[in-house]
């Protein structure tokens, strides 16, 4: 039987039939249509669709509809935790109710969010004498007896980092179908039951691990939506990169000093004794090796270069490692049992950390960026990927039949060219679909007359002046957006004295946790909330919380970043002009993005509000308007008032 959207999402369809208010979108049955034909005709599609399409059900449905008539599996996956949760919490269980068929849907998470009972049995032993004096461990305990899911977002309290540390699951501890707790294994059971699922809901890192790993974590699948698209390639760059740090030597440690205590009295005492005193000069190495490196780290990136490398190279880290290589090849076991397995893993994990300090360390492979950095005041090595496209071709693209991406923000000026070739995506159909929303009755697009270039003298005394404007005309609900913390700042001292005196809040990123800024900016109207990059996107305020949003100045990517100015370079090398060709696509995707935070629903109505006039000025201005939603345009920045009704 073949698949009708209309049926299902048509103005007599059967949501239509069920929900009191539902609200008919065509472009929503044209996005549903697209997607199965894409399945079906096992196609990669690029699909935009704009605010307010109601994405989610419009592939949901024909996902469902294809795994179920034709007995397969298919994966969604997405950027953030946010939307994973609304599609396994609120929209499967909708349409578990109303379709009128049987599915089943499993959500997957990363492994360490998955208690291990062979680990969780072995802090029991160890601490047997002492249960009363750890915080919680009897809650614990009971917990863990009750639980079908040994997931740790659903314990009964926050386990406390070192503790969950000690008894999640782990790869390079897991002797997998070796271990004596196999069959009961939390982690290992889910594995067991994607395999039986219509449907799986992970995120974009997790799907990435999968093809990493040549899909040896999830089940192969018929097809893949990934939504939120236009994070996949930092995603992509994330999940292949490499990185050293002190955290993963002292992991490392941890888990050799657990596999010399199972060996004892099953291996040699050599071999136990080699294990302790090798174990001991690695923690002891990197331990001095990466307070070596600190003083080096100069800036927030310090570039990997010919000259500078020999700094970072000075450290007997590998040979140890291939010490403990050594040794382990000589644990050798008649057959495979739990402790054979627990071998096998780490003598992976030390390959591993081996193939990345050679990898970082000799800095060889020119395919890679390489800087160091500080992450949580560590000192970190990384190596990145230049460029994703030919990793996501062979480890995604080639591998599943149908991979369909989506967002709001897919297109520059109304072409996929950009998106396609950062992703190495050739060949796929594409289907761009505005909004049902009327944003030329709903929202202005306001270059006010008094924009100037970032690069005046003053560009921060007529930010501050325009934003000043725009929330007196507004009476709040402004959400300002910057590409720099120090602009922000800067602004925000300028106009403090200001708000305090006509009775306005203003929330400023960094003054408290995100989420936080954002319900106390949604619970005072007279208000005003400043962000830099998180706050471009994932923020959902319909109706009057947010009434104008003012975009400071058009976000190019600053290419201080390693591998984006690595990216630039390479466009360069290869003839091409890397800011038209990168810098400008990026900062259109990412314009559209902070736009988007304004109109939510179809009663909204507000200002988009921009404050640098190289959006008018410059050659590559009318791309950015050629790329942005249909609002009415104007100079004047008093035609605010008349939105909202003076």
């Amino acid at each position: 039987m073949g698949f009708n959207a209309d049926e299902l999402l048509g103005p007599k369809g059967l949501l239509a039939r069920t929900l009191d208010n539902y609200e008919y979108r065509p472009e929503q049955i044209q996005m549903a249509n697209h997607v199965y034909q894409a399945l079906h005709d096992e196609t990669h599609s690029i699909i935009e669709a704009g605010t307010g399409v109601g994405k989610s059900l419009a592939y949901l449905l024909p996902l469902l509809h294809h795994t179920v008539e034709e007995k397969k599996l298919a994966i969604v996956a997405t950027h953030t935790i946010t939307l994973q949760e609304q599609l396994f919490q609120k929209d499967i269980p909708f349409l578990q109710k109303v379709l009128p068929y049987e599915f089943k849907a499993e959500v997957f998470k990363g492994r360490s969010n998955y208690l291990c009972l062979r680990r969780w049995n072995e802090l029991l032993q160890g601490r047997s004498n002492q249960l009363g004096l750890v915080d919680n461990l009897e809650i614990l305990h009971r917990w863990v007896n009750e639980t079908t899911t040994g997931d740790v977002s659903e314990a009964p309290f926050t386990i406390p980092w070192d503790l969950w540390s000690e008894i999640r699951c782990e790869k390079e501890s897991c002797p997998e179908e070796l271990c004596q707790h196999f069959n009961k294994c939390f982690y290992w059971s889910l594995r067991h039951r994607l395999g039986k699922a219509h449907l799986i809901i992970t995120n974009q890192a997790m799907l990435l691990a999968d093809a990493r790993a040549e899909g040896r974590v999830l089940p192969a699948c018929d097809g893949v939506v990934i939504d939120e698209a236009h994070n996949l390639e930092e995603v992509a760059t994330s999940a292949y990169s490499h990185e050293l740090k002190r955290e993963s030597f002292l992991a490392f440690y941890r888990t050799g000093v657990q596999l010399q205590a199972t060996l004892r009295d099953i291996v040699p005492e050599y071999i136990i004794q080699d294990l302790v005193l090798i174990l001991d000069e690695i923690v002891k190495e990197a331990g001095q090796y990466f307070a070596q490196i600190e003083p080096f780290i100069t800036g927030f990136t310090v570039p990997l270069t010919e000259q500078n490398r020999p700094h970072f190279s000075r450290t007997s880290l590998p040979k140890h490692l291939k010490d403990i290589q050594d040794v382990l090849k000589e644990c050798n076991f008649d057959e495979e049992s739990e402790i054979s397995g627990l071998v096998e893993q780490f003598a992976a994990f030390t390959d591993r950390l081996l193939a990345d300090l050679d990898l970082i360390l000799l800095g060889q492979d020119t395919s890679y960026a390489y800087w160091a950095e500080r992450q949580n005041g560590e000192p970190t090595l990384v190596a990145a990927p230049i460029a994703v496209g030919e990793l996501l071709q062979e480890t995604l693209f080639k591998q599943t039949p149908s991979v369909i991406l989506t967002s709001a923000t897919l297109s520059t000026n109304q072409s996929f060219d950009y998106i396609e070739s950062q992703l190495g995506l050739s060949g796929a159909s594409g289907l761009i679909l505005g909004s049902p929303f009327a944003y030329d009755k709903q929202a202005v697009l306001c270059v006010p007359r008094e924009a100037k270039h970032p690069n005046h003298p003053r560009y921060a005394h007529y930010v501050a002046y325009l934003i000043l404007r725009t929330l007196a005309l507004a009476r709040g609900g402004v959400l300002a957006l910057f590409t720099s913390y120090s602009l922000m700042d800067e602004v925000a001292d300028a106009i403090y004295p200001k708000l305090d005196e006509e009775g306005y809040v203003l929330f400023k990123q960094g003054d408290g946790p995100r989420l936080g800024l954002i319900q106390d900016f949604q619970e005072h109207p007279r208000s005003l909330l400043f962000g830099t990059n998180s706050f471009w996107e994932g923020i959902d305020l319909p109706g009057e919380a947010l009434r104008a949003v003012v975009i400071t100045r058009l976000p190019f990517t600053s290419p201080d970043r390693p591998v984006t100015r690595a990216r630039l370079q390479a466009i360069e090398d290869a003839g091409g002009n890397p800011f038209l060709e990168y810098s400008v696509p990026q900062a259109i995707l990412r314009l559209k993005q902070g736009f988007g935070r304004l109109i939510r629903t179809k009663a909204d109505v507000g200002g988009v509000v921009i404050l640098d006039e190289r959006i008018l000025t410059a050659g590559y201005g009318a791309d950015f308007l050629a790329s942005l939603p249909p609002a009415r345009f104007t100079r004047d920045l008093d035609e605010l008032r008349f939105l909202f009704g003076d």
